[in-house]
């Protein structure tokens, strides 16, 4: 007697799940970083760059969320001045895969790499603006 394929699948994925490992979701998760206490790292004027690396405890708490909202955390040190693209604006083109907040509005990650040292902005700046706006 041949079984019907939805039964061999059922049968292979309950054996498949049987020998998963369990994993404790209640257990905390895992640091991503251990911050560093000293003075120099409060005192740190660039994040981005603090003795060769990321300050990650600057916008992160150790499981890696953020220490306050996306713009939040960037505005906390940097300030927008004349020509700066505004953000907390719904993208309605297309982005052409930059990042965008949940309700598609733009952030300051949009447009600038804040894990990035070599350069700030995603993408070269001409080819940046047209990802959202066209060619002018």
């Amino acid at each position: 007697m041949r079984l019907p394929h939805t039964v061999l699948l059922a049968g292979a994925l309950a054996l498949a799940c049987a020998r998963a490992p369990v994993t404790d979701t209640s257990a905390p998760k895992q640091a991503l970083f251990v911050p560093d206490p000293s003075p120099e790292a409060a005192a740190a004027r660039d994040p981005h760059d603090f003795k060769g690396k990321a300050l990650c405890q600057r916008c992160h708490f150790p499981d890696g969320k953020l220490t306050a909202g996306p713009n939040a955390v960037c505005t906390a040190c940097h300030r927008f001045g004349h020509g700066n693209h505004p953000v907390d604006v719904v993208q309605k083109a297309d982005a052409h895969g930059l990042p965008l907040l949940a309700d598609r509005k733009v952030a300051c990650h949009t447009c600038h790499d804040p894990h990035s040292k070599k350069s700030v902005l995603r993408k070269p700046f001409n080819e940046l603006c047209t990802s959202c706006h066209g060619k002018h």
